[in-house]
């Protein structure tokens, strides 16, 4: 048993960790990188996306959607009459 536990502890030693540190460190490097993209480009263009959308809402859209509800009730009204 001596043998294998020596052959597990040297590919544990030499093998295992040496690669896990590695895919560690490569993992903490990805982590930063994709922390910077996130807080200085995804969430500002997000962001200005979100804006653009309700801007282009409230000022264009829902007001010529009310126009023509408007107009429709006027016609509405008019048959009424």
């Amino acid at each position: 048993f001596r043998g294998i536990g020596k052959v597990i502890s040297w590919w544990w030693n030499n093998i295992v960790k040496r690669y896990f540190n590695t895919v560690k460190a490569a993992i903490r490097t990805l982590a930063s990188v994709f922390r910077w993209l996130w807080k200085n480009v995804i969430t500002p263009v997000w962001n200005g996306i979100r804006t653009a959308i309700r801007v282009a809402w409230e000022k264009g859209i829902r007001p010529a959607f009310n126009a023509v509800k408007s107009a429709v009730r006027a016609v509405a009204t008019a048959f009424e009459k």
